[in-house]
């Protein structure tokens, strides 16, 4: 538990290690133009090579179909909540586009929810296929994203 509570990423680790990995049956897949390096076949093709990430889990375990994933990161009110805690934390001002604060924090959800907390600087880049789901779910009319942001600390 003391693992889980520092990195909760192994729990799926640990049941990837117990489970085959069996190319031969790919899921079918949500889009036409899968990238050649998702094994997943839901990623998209990434504007720049740092966001060209796949999740390297199993087919069972690929984060974005856990049902987890719609909870923690795809739900409006558990997105409302993390939101909301953060501008009062932060004192920061709400955001009147709905779609791109819900994009912002479940990006945060995820990251927390896989890695935990990282800290100022210390930065992660999301699975394409994660994107790409919270960006379906929460979509920017225009098609504008802004995409991963290294570290500015580092």
């Amino acid at each position: 538990m003391r693992m889980y509570q520092r990195q909760p990423s192994f729990v799926l680790d640990i049941i990837d290690a117990h489970t085959t990995n069996d190319n031969s049956n790919r899921p079918g897949s949500s889009c036409v133009n899968v990238p050649v390096w998702c094994p997943c076949t839901f990623c998209r093709e990434m504007p720049v090579d740092t966001e060209k990430v796949r999740c390297n889990k199993t087919p069972s375990n690929y984060h974005f179909r856990l049902r987890d994933f719609d909870i923690i990161v795809l739900d409006e009110l558990v997105l409302e909540v993390a939101r909301r805690m953060r501008e009062d934390m932060l004192v920061e001002a709400r955001d009147q586009n709905l779609n791109r604060a819900n994009r912002y924090a479940a990006y945060r959800q995820y990251i927390l929810w896989i890695h935990g907390h990282l800290g100022a600087g210390n930065r992660r880049v999301i699975p394409s296929c994660v994107i790409w789901r919270i960006r379906d779910k929460y979509p920017d009319p225009f098609g504008h994203y802004v995409g991963f942001i290294d570290g500015r600390l580092g």
